[in-house]
């Protein structure tokens, strides 16, 4: 009777944590968060982010595809392919940085 009563209130007590943040979170728009409208600057600013992150992933890609042909050379090949990958990656890393740069100060001001 004792481990009836038990487990019977160890399922009572989850089931109530578990509706009670639920219960909670239920707002008219969906997830409790506020909508919160962007000023102009904000938006082109979150572009130029966004683009700058996917230049960087494209970089990075760009470069562990090339090590990864690469690491099939021998010798004076290998070590020349894994430099010109190198340099690629350094010289797109700095034209993202400098695009997004550009990006950030073309953005309407406040």
């Amino acid at each position: 009777m004792k481990r009836v009563l038990t487990s019977a209130a160890l399922c009572v007590m989850l089931a109530l944590g578990l509706a009670a943040p639920a219960a909670l979170a239920s707002d008219n728009n969906g997830g409790g968060k506020a909508v919160v409208q962007m000023t102009p600057r904000a938006e082109a600013i979150k572009k130029c982010n966004d683009d700058y992150r996917a230049a960087v992933k494209k970089a990075n890609g760009d470069y562990a595809e090339a090590v990864k042909d690469a690491k099939g050379k021998k010798g004076k090949e290998h070590t020349d392919a894994l430099k010109a990958a190198k340099k690629a990656k350094v010289d797109a890393l700095a034209a993202a940085r400098k695009a997004k740069a550009d990006c950030v100060k073309a953005a309407p001001k406040k």
